[in-house]
């Protein structure tokens, strides 16, 4: 029988064992990686670019005014300019209203307000709100127009920075007859959860979020003030509004929202206790509490004459869309406050 040759295997100490060479990897597996990293380069690259591009759309959309003080040319301010020489009113718009928002609102009001005085409307500026910045564009109003006696419209949020502004042109000489609250909140504790929420986030991420937050906080404020329209209507009008070139900045929103949740502490107390103070509320506000709303004007006001009326089923500062409604309310307000002077001598008796 033939013996087989068997391999020798026997190792030396000092050899170490042989390794088995390494598989080589599929030509596919290599290219995996530069192409992955491609791709997510690219990606990081595109996110960046959008970003950037939703911060720069925002401001194309924004104009960028500074504070104005508009007083319609009509022939009612003309007859009230006339009747009423030295005093007019300016109304102060609410969070997040716009320029031209406010012009709306005050022509609804304005054939109530001429009944005392011309009218006026102010819009704040888009870089941010600034209180002596707007007090300075008052002051100049002022002066052009020989002012000496202003009343105050604070829609919503304008309310608080009415009385800020009242304290300082008290300080100048002026005379404030008239401060009216339309739906003003006197704390951010009288804003109800939906603005809450929205004010606590406003200082640290709505300046960020550009296009998409002017978007976002459109639909919401749509949504969450729809004053009577229906949901759908009034998301739409939210998201248009959002998209309106005249719009405010989102800058503007943050600080405003700074200045509300800093409220009252902005109050020096400097209102003189002859300055009247209106109360026109929904009781059924779900932005601001109204009973907790006017017991913190009456606490901070308290010696001040004042007189409230109700506007039922109006929802929140709402007269550009309630216009009948409100000014009905002024004018109860005014008569109560601010009542007319005669115009005719009353007939005396004989004897």
């Amino acid at each position: 029988m033939t013996a087989s040759t068997v391999p020798d295997t026997s190792q030396r100490p000092d050899e170490a064992p042989e390794q088995p060479a390494p598989a080589a990897k599929p030509a596919h597996q290599i290219a995996d990686m530069p192409r992955r990293k491609f791709f997510l380069t690219m990606g990081a690259a595109a996110l960046t670019t959008a970003f950037q591009a939703n911060i720069a759309l925002d401001a194309q959309l924004t104009e960028r005014s500074q504070y104005r003080i508009a007083t319609p040319d009509n022939e009612a301010n003309q007859t009230a300019a006339a009747r009423f020489p030295g005093r007019t009113w300016y109304l102060l718009g609410g969070f997040r209203v716009s320029y031209r928002d406010a012009g709306r609102k005050l022509e609804a009001l304005q054939p109530a307000m001429n009944q005392r005085a011309p009218a006026s409307y102010i819009g704040y500026s888009n870089e941010g709100i600034d209180i002596a910045q707007l007090f300075i564009a008052i002051q100049r109003d002022i002066h052009a127009r020989n002012i000496d006696t202003v009343y105050f419209y604070g829609d919503s949020f304008g309310g608080m920075a009415a009385v800020v502004l009242a304290s300082l042109l008290t300080d100048i000489g002026v005379k404030v007859r008239l401060i009216v609250m339309g739906s003003s909140p006197s704390n951010v504790a009288d804003t109800l959860d939906p603005g809450k929420e929205y004010i606590s986030i406003a200082g640290k991420v709505v300046p960020y979020l550009g296009l998409l937050g002017r978007l976002g906080a459109g639909l919401w404020g749509g949504l969450s003030n729809p004053n009577g329209q229906g949901m759908y209507e009034a998301a739409r009008s939210g998201v248009a509004r959002s998209l309106d070139s005249n719009n405010n900045s989102l800058i503007l929103s943050t600080t405003q929202a700074t200045f509300l949740q800093a409220f009252p502490r902005q109050f020096d107390g400097g209102v003189p206790t002859s300055t009247g103070l209106g109360l026109i509320y929904d009781p059924e506000d779900f932005i601001v509490n109204a009973v907790m709303a006017k017991l913190g004007w009456e606490a901070l006001l308290p010696r001040n004459p004042r007189f409230a009326y109700d506007v039922p089923h109006t929802g929140h500062a709402s007269p550009e869309i309630h216009p009948e409604v409100y000014r009905t309310a002024l004018s109860v307000v005014l008569d109560a406050l601010d009542p007319r002077p005669l115009t005719v001598k009353p007939e005396q008796p004989i004897f």
